[in-house]
């Protein structure tokens, strides 16, 4: 396969219009601490990575075996079929590492090493490194390279490949956006030994480096590719190595793959192709489902969702951990956010407890802190219920606030201030309730401002809003490497130019710190200055809810740790 340029006009989605005093109605009262803690999940820390070579898949999925990374789940897979997604499939270019949907253009790549599909995202595996060595002092991973791999126009791949991808990411050349880039902020170099050979070195060790590498996200692009096209994929379907390719793609209708026939594991993919379908309404993704008009699905409404569990029959669903979270994001470089004060009091006086409630129909929402639920360091859920900001009374809070907007010099309230959120039911539900409480609590006067799905990072990482409804999240649950993208000064996704010096040097002691206590220490006080001086304001993680039919096998759908909108190689339908 070449290249394939595509038109980057995105079709526009529009929401059905509800009614504002209806919907203020509906709100009612902040929901009970009861209903949070039936809410709570038990959230599967990343997977351990291991030291060297595949990972052992896990015990209880012995039928499904991962040796050298090739995949095989249990029971007897049969070739052949097309699987049909539904979810929202725009994307704002054609680059990950920039912006670029990875839950569409995954699939046309590789990484390094992956996270194990067949074991429910339990170990971690190699995927185009074969295997891999780590020094004693874990500053120095060397990866041994699969032999005989090509790109989809037929190219070989090398270390090459590796080693400018990589460097793309850690010193991006001027005018490209490298969202990733403070994750391997300490990657000191990345060097190519030799066609096969690439050495990673560290200035300084983390636990979870393989489980960065795993990201879906972080493929591997042909050096060719990169330098035609002067490091910049967003207008281009770069060639992969991956199990499929691509061949058409209908602005906001539908993405179609087929199977990449000189894939290097012979014995995948078992579909024949995919069809990715551009379903945004959450509602519809699981009604599709149910009514046999798409396969599978990574996240339905709960209303969808609490129909497909009683359908036994047709379909399967599950509840996944998810370490993506519901925020509104701060613009700290332009009035009335650039005041910590005010930040602070729209942190203190919006109820999360209101806007769990009224999203219930659509998604769990948790009541959680800036670290997420089942991670080793998460603040206990019954402590968050009584911090301010986050405790269901509202009365000291609001006062509190409503103190500090004085402070900053805005007795009277603030009028002007504008809500950018996705086409959607965060623009239909969420943003509506949260525009209530600040007018109502805060005399904030707010307008909302609907774009579709995948415009909505362009306008991120152009500094084009004062506040914005998003769900970024990350593969690992740990606070460092989101900390260090989203809210490190000039974090490589810090879209709303927050800095704060304190938090800095917190960050840079909790990076490198192995002592469990001293680490828990560290962290408590980072979540305190956030909690002083947001960042952001957060509404709170979310469980994700799948819905697939019962012929979709082989992903392990029913036993995941948590949920990753990734590549699906070993899928195969049972018909």
């Amino acid at each position: 396969m070449t290249e394939h340029p595509l038109p980057l006009s995105a079709g526009k989605h529009h929401p059905k219009p509800i009614s504002r005093r209806t919907f203020l109605q509906g709100l009612g009262a902040a929901a009970g601490a009861g209903i949070l803690a039936a809410c709570a999940p038990t959230v599967a820390p990343a997977p351990a990575a291991p030291e060297s070579g595949a990972g052992a898949a896990a015990a209880d999925a012995a039928p499904a075996t991962a040796e050298g990374g090739m995949m095989r789940p249990g029971g007897s897979p049969k070739h052949g079929g097309t699987l049909r997604t539904a979810f929202g499939v725009t994307t704002s270019s054609y680059d990950m590492h920039q912006g670029g949907s990875s839950s569409v253009l995954c699939h046309f790549y590789n990484n390094l090493v992956r996270l194990n599909l067949v074991d429910g995202l339990r170990s971690i595996v190699p995927d185009l490194a074969a295997s891999w060595e780590i020094s004693e002092d874990g500053l120095t991973y060397t990866f041994a390279l699969r032999e005989g791999v090509t790109f989809h126009d037929d190219a070989p791949f090398t270390s090459a490949d590796v080693v400018a991808t990589f460097n793309r990411i850690i010193s991006p050349p001027e005018g490209i956006i490298s969202q990733f880039r403070n994750d391997f902020s300490m990657v000191s170099s990345v060097e190519g030994v030799d066609d096969l050979t690439v050495v990673f070195t560290l200035s300084s060790p983390r636990a979870y480096f393989l489980n960065l590498l795993a990201g879906p996200a972080i493929c591997i692009y042909p050096a060719h590719t990169l330098e035609e096209n002067n490091y910049d994929l967003r207008e281009v379907i770069a060639p992969g190595t991956g199990a499929f390719r691509y061949v058409d793609y209908q602005s906001a209708e539908r993405w179609v793959l087929e199977r990449n026939p000189t894939y290097w594991d012979s014995e995948l993919p078992y579909l024949d192709g995919m069809e990715l379908l551009h379903v945004p309404a959450w509602s519809d993704r699981g009604t599709a489902v149910l009514t046999d008009q798409a396969d599978l699905s990574w996240n339905v409404s709960f209303e969808t969702w609490t129909e497909g569990e009683a359908r036994t029959d047709i379909v399967q669903v599950n509840q996944l951990a998810n370490f993506g979270a519901y925020w509104m994001l701060f613009n700290s470089q332009t009035e009335p956010f650039n005041s910590p004060q005010v930040r602070r009091a729209v942190h203190l006086a919006v109820s999360r407890q209101n806007l769990i409630q009224a999203f219930g129909t659509q998604e769990v929402i948790n009541l959680t802190r800036w670290v997420p639920y089942g991670d080793a360091y998460a603040t206990p859920p019954e402590e968050i219920a009584q911090l301010p900001g986050y405790r269901e009374d509202k009365t000291e809070d609001i006062e509190a606030a409503k103190a500090l907007l004085a402070e900053a010099g805005f007795a009277d309230g603030i009028a002007d201030v504008e809500i950018l959120a996705a086409a959607g039911p965060q623009a239909e539900l969420l943003a509506p309730a949260f525009q209530d409480m600040l007018l109502r609590n805060l005399n904030i006067q707010s307008t909302i401002r609907i774009v579709e799905r995948s415009i909505l990072i362009e306008e991120e990482q152009a500094g084009n809003f004062q506040m914005v409804l998003d769900t970024p999240g990350h593969s690992i649950s740990d606070i460092s490497p989101r900390a260090n993208l989203w809210w490190r000064t000039d974090g490589s996704q810090n879209w709303g130019g927050y800095s704060n010096p304190d938090f800095d040097a917190l960050l840079d002691q909790i990076d490198v710190e192995t002592d469990v206590a001293a680490r828990q220490e560290l962290i408590n006080q980072a979540q305190q200055v956030l909690d002083d001086d947001p960042p952001w304001f957060l509404l709170g993680y979310t469980f994700h809810l799948p819905m697939w039919q019962t012929r979709v096998k082989g992903l392990a759908l029913d036993t995941r740790a948590f949920a990753e909108w990734g590549r699906i190689e070993t899928a195969w339908l049972d018909v």
